[in-house]
C-alpha cells in the first residue's frame, strides 16, 4: 500500500456510550491510515480503567501494536493540543455531534476547540461504531486556494487506504464570478457558455493536482463544479449525496468567535455536520 498517510494519531477517551466503540474505531483509522496511536484519558491514572481500555484494544480485530495510553490532568481540548504538541501528532480524532444545540453552538465543545485552535489534521467522527466501518464515498473540495493540491492529494491518499469506491472533488465557485445577466434569450446563453468555460478551468486546475497520485482498482474520481455559498453548497452536496466522510482544506486562520457569529465557511460544516470531517492541516500558507 506504501507510505500511510499519517504517522501519529491521538483520540482522546473518557468514560461515555461512545467508550468502546471510539477506541474500536481509532484502532481501525490507525491500521488504515496510521502508525502509532495514542489514547489520551483527560484526568487521573484510574488502574481499572486502563485494565479495561487493554481489554478493548486487545479485543479489537487482528493484532494491535503501537498503541499507548497518556494520562493528563486538565481542560480537556488543551490537554489533547498539549499531547498533540508533544507526541508530534499528525491527525487528532474526536467525537462530535451531526447537530449542535444553540447554546454549545455558542459556547464551544471540545471538538470546535480543537478545529480552531490545533496545528494538526482533524477527523471529526459522527457516528463511531463497535462494528467494522467502511468508508465507500468521499467528497473533498476543490476550492482556488494554495492548500488544496495538498488536500486533494491527502484526500485520494486515504480513500485508497479506507477502500472508498468513489472520491467526488467539489469546485465551489460564488455566484459573483458570473458576470453575465439574464435580461433576455441571448444573455441566457451567454451565461450558460460562461459557466461551462468557469467549469472546465476548474475541472483543468484540479486535474492538475491528482497528476501524480496513483488510483487503486476500483477508487473513481469525479469532479463536480457547483456554483453556490462555499461551504453549506459542499455540505449540502454530501448530505444529498450520502457521502461517508467529507474532507475540507484548513482554516487560513485560527477561527474565533466572530467566525460564528459573521459565518465563516467552515463553519456552516461545523454546526451541521452532514456526515464526517476530515480537516486537511497544511503548515504552508496558514496565518495566525
Amino acid at each position: 500500500m506504501g507510505e500511510k498517510p499519517f504517522k501519529n494519531i491521538a483520540i482522546a477517551i473518557a468514560e461515555s456510550p461512545n467508550f468502546e466503540a471510539n477506541i474500536y474505531e481509532s484502532i481501525r483509522i490507525k491500521k488504515m491510515i496510521g502508525q502509532q496511536l495514542f489514547l489520551i484519558h483527560v484526568g487521573d491514572y484510574d488502574a481499572q480503567l486502563e485494565k479495561r481500555i487493554k481489554e478493548v484494544i486487545a479485543s479489537s480485530e487482528g493484532s494491535v501494536d503501537n498503541v499507548e495510553i497518556v494520562w493528563q490532568k486538565g481542560d480537556p481540548a488543551q490537554v489533547i493540543l498539549e499531547v498533540a504538541k508533544q507526541k508530534n501528532i499528525d491527525l487528532i480524532i474526536a467525537g462530535a455531534m451531526p447537530r449542535e444545540g444553540l447554546v454549545k453552538y455558542y459556547m464551544g465543545s471540545v471538538a470546535r476547540r480543537l478545529v480552531r485552535a490545533s496545528n494538526c489534521s482533524i477527523l471529526l467522527m459522527t457516528h463511531p461504531s463497535k462494528l467494522k466501518s467502511t468508508c465507500g464515498c468521499m467528497v473533498v473540495n476543490g476550492l482556488n486556494h494554495p492548500k488544496t493540491s495538498h488536500t486533494v492529494k491527502m484526500a485520494i491518499r486515504v480513500a485508497n487506504s479506507f477502500g472508498a469506491r468513489k472520491v467526488t472533488v467539489v469546485q465551489e465557485v460564488a455566484p459573483k464570478m458570473v458576470s453575465t445577466k439574464i435580461e433576455d434569450e441571448n444573455s441566457i446563453a451567454k451565461l450558460q457558455e460562461e459557466k461551462a468555460e468557469i467549469e472546465r478551468c476548474e475541472k483543468e486546475r484540479i486535474s492538475d493536482c491528482m497528476k501524480s497520485e496513483v488510483l487503486n482498482t476500483g477508487l473513481t474520481v469525479e469532479q463536480k463544479c457547483i456554483f453556490g455559498k462555499k461551504g453549506y453548497t459542499i455540505g449540502h452536496f454530501a448530505e444529498t449525496t450520502k457521502a461517508d466522510l467529507l474532507v475540507m482544506n484548513s482554516p487560513d486562520t485560527k477561527l474565533g468567535f466572530l467566525d460564528r457569529v459573521f459565518t465563516h465557511d467552515l463553519e456552516y460544516i461545523l454546526s451541521e455536520l452532514p456526515c464526517d470531517l476530515l480537516i486537511v492541516h497544511s503548515k504552508k500558507n496558514r496565518k495566525g
